[in-house]
């Protein structure tokens, strides 16, 4: 009797399991279905396969590049670019993205922007100039710098950038000798220390300045670019020469082969945007200081690859971002890789071949 009772008793409970799991899996496909915000399963229909902005190459790719993170701050350094006693410069060859804008008298400055990079040696590092401020603005970036021009002191606080201006133990000499103001260096390592120190942001809701292609793509309807030098006074130029086995630029200073002082091997890049802006002396400044039109609007070129497309920049204000659009108005996207940006005088003189 009391066996008989235990059959019947589970064969009810497994009936009632059974109208149980059945009503959970409908409600489940019934959702599904009814939801217009639900995920769909992956296709190639619904997934962008031409761009991303946090890339995760797949395995058999030999991307040797660290692609900027969507939401990790960077660092912005001046980097000294004057005369001979500068070089070789560190730390370049590990910037995802690197400015090259005049300066007074004719010469240049870099501003090398780093993502989440461990870079030991970052030099000469050298004062702000405030037109340089723009473009960190736009990736949100903390700004380094061993004094200012009287601009760059006053928009410095007013724009509430987060700089570090020559602050002890961040910075160190590579040479004994006191007179030479061209030997300043630091590391990844110290500014993130002071970084955190001051409590500076981490991170960042900024838009990314730019996107990468997840893959290395040519660049349609391009004319070809295979030797590109840029005058940007009569003493300073920049030269590109591509080759086209590792399909990279050599990059060239003032004729010379340009060399990172952490391999002694010489600077090569991926992309170049060259950015056509007017500059113009700051009215009763002594030393000739420049000033730069970089909000508005302008003419320029994309390179890689061997090729070269004209494009159009725009920036709406100091503190966006610009955008360089090619012939059909669409944002350009790089290939992955280094992005040498060189803002460049209208005046100046530029050839490509």
């Amino acid at each position: 009797m009391y066996h008989n009772f235990s059959i019947k008793k589970a064969v009810l409970l497994l009936g009632i399991l059974a109208l149980v799991m059945f009503s959970v899996s409908c409600g489940r496909s019934d959702n599904t279905e009814n939801n217009p915000d639900a995920s769909p399963e992956p296709t190639e229909e619904n997934v962008n396969f031409d761009y991303v902005e946090q890339p995760s190459p797949e395995p058999e790719q030999e991307v040797n590049f660290v692609f900027p993170e969507k939401g990790v701050r960077p660092y912005a350094v001046m980097i000294d670019n004057q005369g001979e006693k500068c070089l070789p410069q560190g730390g370049l060859s590990q910037a995802q993205v690197i400015y090259e804008v005049i300066v007074e008298g004719g010469i240049t400055r870099f501003m090398p922007v780093f993502w989440g990079q461990k870079t030991e040696l970052i030099g000469p590092v050298r004062s702000a100039r405030h037109y340089f401020l723009d473009y960190a603005l736009e990736h949100d970036a903390i700004y380094v710098h061993i004094g200012w021009s009287p601009m760059a002191m006053a928009d410095i606080p007013k724009l509430g950038v987060n700089n570090i201006n020559g602050a002890y133990g961040v910075f160190w000499d590579i040479t004994n000798d006191k007179s030479n103001w061209q030997d300043t260096y630091t590391s990844m390592e110290k500014l993130e220390e002071y970084a955190k120190k001051v409590n500076y942001r981490t991170t960042t809701d900024k838009e990314m300045v730019f996107k990468y292609h997840n893959r290395d793509q040519e660049l349609e309807g391009g004319k070809k670019a295979e030797k590109i030098n840029l005058s940007y006074s009569g003493e300073y130029k920049s030269y590109y020469e591509y080759d086209a086995d590792k399909k990279l630029y050599l990059r060239f200073r003032n004729g010379k082969p340009h060399i990172e002082r952490q391999t002694g091997e010489q600077l090569t890049t991926k992309n170049i945007i060259i950015q056509k802006v007017r500059n113009y002396d700051i009215k009763g400044d002594q030393y000739g200081r420049q000033n730069l039109d970089t909000v508005g609007s302008g003419e320029g070129y994309y390179i890689t690859n061997g090729k070269c497309i004209e494009i159009k920049w725009s920036k709406a204000s100091r503190t966006e971002k610009t955008k360089y659009l090619d012939g059909d108005g669409k944002e350009i996207v790089l290939n992955p890789g280094q992005t040498w940006v060189q803002i460049f005088p209208v005046s100046g003189k530029i050839e490509i071949e």
